[in-house]
């Protein structure tokens, strides 16, 4: 690149501003790291005159091979900076997870647009940090500024990640119903996930049937969305619509698949759908798969099947087919696999309580009071401690935190009075507590 580049007539062309722009655009989509390089040191060296765009492109591209020192170089070497320059290197440190100095670059911008502001929410929500996300979208619309669809997509994850149903109903009102924002395949995918993982499945199956294009996302979606409240017939029925579409189901599709088998205990649908995306489709199971069918097994009380599965499996079994076994001995009582179960488990996170309080309560079963001290005594040697129940509620937009047996709360009596109302009413009817 730093040489000239000859044309058809021998003569040579340098490659000028306007050239290298699409030229480094293309780099970064490519994965070209090394030529990426040589370009930047080509340009460095006063090969080419540095223009705005081309530093911007320059910090685009070294920020998508997560290159922050040298698309800060190139930020920091730059005579002027536009709202791109800033954006982009926020954007930069926000997809690689340094959200403190994306949060300070971002303080420090002159001029801030919609894209600018979207950068920073999409980095919270992106980081698991959905309350910083909420807040700096309430403070983007306090302050005047129209959120643009990638905005909107990445507060929606927030309110999914808090159940923050409300917040979501206002954007849907706001924004999409007013036609502000248009209904895209991204943003109607986004408003499914929040309606479904805030409970609210009538809203979600609605916003599906109403969209005019969806993709495997929004199949995904729904699937999801009915596995995870334990609607396998729903789960089911959508798999058959989908196979009579164009689209083709991924490995997220039979991963809720075999989740709603799991929770149904359908398991020679589950055993017919593991082989199906094997065989039909060429997806290759993972971890989360085997977990699922090891889950479905061991709570159908096919124990040995499972704890084959587990062990025969190409991949290790890791927490989550190790403890869906574990769950699975503790309700049947099968002290013998879930003992093998737990030391595997034991291995992988010595400081997981769960682990020991599992087994308390296999031992327990059995009357082998003996292990149940030993283990507890073990938990206390090694420093383990169950962490508490915690449990959130919005209202009004604000979220309440409750831990086990907590009076912190300003409300707390009249809470407490309520359920033990609800407790009275709940004997009433006859209902006797699993002990």
């Amino acid at each position: 690149m730093a040489s000239v580049l000859q044309d058809g007539g021998g003569r040579g062309l340098q490659p000028n501003e306007v050239t290298l722009v699409p030229v480094v655009s293309a780099i970064g989509q490519m994965g070209l790291l090394p030529l990426g390089r040589r370009v930047h040191q080509y340009v460095a060296e006063g090969g080419v005159r540095v223009s705005v765009k081309l530093a911007n492109a320059l910090i685009d591209m070294f920020g998508k091979f997560r290159c922050v020192a040298s698309a800060r170089e190139v930020f920091d070497s730059m005579a002027v900076k536009d709202v791109y320059s800033w954006t982009t290197m926020v954007n930069v440190y926000g997809k690689c997870g340094d959200l403190e100095t994306a949060a300070l670059l971002f303080e420090d911008m002159p001029k801030r647009n919609a894209v600018s502001w979207s950068c920073m929410v999409a980095a919270y929500s992106q980081a698991n940090q959905p309350e910083e996300a909420i807040r700096l979208f309430k403070q983007m619309v306090e302050q005047g500024i129209e959120p643009i669809n990638a905005t909107l997509v990445s507060v929606l994850s927030a309110c999914a990640q808090l159940g923050c149903l409300d917040l979501g109903r206002w954007i849907y009102d706001t924004y999409v119903i007013t036609g502000k924002a248009v209904l895209t395949v991204n943003l109607g995918n986004a408003l499914i996930d929040m309606y479904a993982k805030c409970g609210d499945l009538h809203a979600a199956s609605k916003l599906f049937t109403e969209m005019a294009e969806r993709n495997v996302v929004s199949w995904n979606s729904m699937v999801m969305a009915h596995a995870m409240h334990g609607q396998s017939e729903q789960v089911l029925c959508l798999f058959k619509q989908l196979k009579g579409t164009y689209i083709v189901p991924d490995e997220i599709t039979f991963l809720g698949l075999l989740s709603a088998c799991s929770h149904s205990g359908l398991v020679s649908e589950g055993r017919r759908y593991f082989e199906e995306m094997k065989l039909a489709y060429g997806i290759v199971p993972k971890a989360e798969h085997y977990a699922c069918i090891i889950d479905l097994l061991g709570k159908s009380g096919l124990l040995e099947e499972a704890f084959e599965v587990a062990q025969g499996m190409p991949v290790e079994a890791g927490e989550a087919g190790w403890g869906a076994l574990l769950h699975a001995c503790r309700m049947h009582g099968n002290l013998e696999i879930g003992e093998c179960a737990a030391d595997k488990l034991v291995k992988l996170d010595p400081s997981d309580s769960g682990i020991y309080v599992l087994m308390c309560q296999i031992y327990a079963s059995k009357n082998k009071w003996d292990q149940v001290k030993m283990l507890r005594m073990l938990m206390r040697d090694r420093g383990v401690k169950k962490n508490p129940g915690c449990s959130s509620i919005e209202v009004d937009g604000k979220f309440h935190e409750f831990l086990v047996a907590d009076v912190s709360h300003v409300h707390s009596e009249d809470i407490y009075a309520a359920l033990k109302n609800i407790y009275i009413h709940l004997e009433l009817e006859g209902y006797v507590p699993l002990t």
